[in-house]
């Protein structure tokens, strides 16, 4: 049995007032995926009337999604019966302008099936465009020549462009988020010693490719000296980061190190912090996700450590 709009609604009714307060752009649809409900900023996201928004068949029809250029229908969005994040997502307006968004998604079931969802759309232009000029700049200057990550000096001045960006924007605001991972190859010295320094170079570039392909375009990766690697994630605070940092932990741990048909065993342990915004530094979190690396090193490698802010505490996953 089709469940009604109004079913739909009902289901949304307990978060309504709590949406009102909401900056980002929603929507509430249907299970054929028929806007039932907007806010304002769904309007300026997709360049459509909050009244044209309620006529059309689907959210498809005023924003076409894709991921790396393949179409995301609307349909596919809802078969999901569980919350799900999407990320690196291209939102199409029917004015033809291109938007960056990260989609929030949270289904309403009933019987366990999907009648309806609420759908969270972050406009993430801002931050994306912001990394793509730091991309466009790339040089010698400004990036590491042996695995082509930016190197210390322009973590340290793109960290002081973040700072000044984020302390301007309403507290409770998700952008006002920003993490940092420091991360440090396990043993690198007994790597060099024992299977020479072109293989020591050989597994830097291979862990360099693995943290680009991990993280996310708008997080800035940068080779921070010798067997180090530290990485700014703008809108994400330290619970977000430690995921991340696991993430990448476990790939490099599952990763086949072949030099020259010569399998080199590779680690990394990690440290977190997140930037206390105006009591704090870029260079102070850096310091915490720093003390955190050391505490994952002391207690037995590879693994994740995150620094609060009052102490360091151990990653809900660790190395076994």
């Amino acid at each position: 049995m089709t469940a009604t709009n109004e079913q739909v609604l009902e289901a949304f009714k307990p978060f309504e007032q709590f949406c009102k307060a909401m900056l980002d752009a929603y929507l509430v649809v249907n299970a054929q995926g028929k806007i039932l409900k907007s806010n304002p900023a769904a309007a300026l996201v997709t360049g459509i009337t909050s009244k044209q928004l309620l006529k059309i068949d689907s959210f498809n029809s005023a924003l076409s999604l894709s991921i790396m250029e393949k179409p995301i229908t609307a349909a596919e969005i809802l078969q999901n019966t569980v919350p799900t994040r999407i990320d690196d997502l291209i939102g199409t307006t029917n004015q033809g302008t291109d938007l960056n968004l990260t989609i929030g998604y949270f289904p309403f079931l009933l019987d366990g099936r999907v009648i309806g969802a609420f759908i969270l759309l972050r406009d993430v232009t801002a931050e994306t465009q912001l990394q793509g000029k730091y991309k466009d700049k790339a040089s010698k200057s400004i990036t590491d020549p042996l695995t082509g990550l930016f190197n210390r000096a322009h973590f340290e001045e793109y960290m002081n462009v973040e700072e000044k960006r984020i302390i301007s924007l309403p507290v409770g605001n998700d952008h006002r988020n920003l993490s940092v991972i420091m991360g440090d190859i396990d043993h690198f010295k007994k790597i060099n010693d024992k299977y020479g320094h072109p293989a020591g170079d050989f597994v830097i570039k291979t862990v360099a490719g693995i943290f680009q392909k991990t993280f996310r375009k708008t997080d800035v990766v940068c080779r921070y000296g010798g067997e180090e690697f530290l990485v700014i994630l703008p809108a994400s605070d330290h619970a977000g980061a430690r995921i991340a940092a696991e993430k990448v932990r476990q790939a490099i741990e599952s990763q086949v190190f072949d030099f020259q048909g010569t399998i080199i065993p590779v680690t990394m342990s990690l440290g977190v912090a997140q930037l206390i915004v105006g009591q704090e530094h870029g260079k102070d979190a850096i310091a915490r996700a720093d003390t955190a690396l050391y505490q994952s090193k002391q207690n037995g490698r590879n693994q994740v450590r995150v620094h609060t802010g009052a102490d360091v505490v151990a990653s809900v996953i660790n190395a076994a």
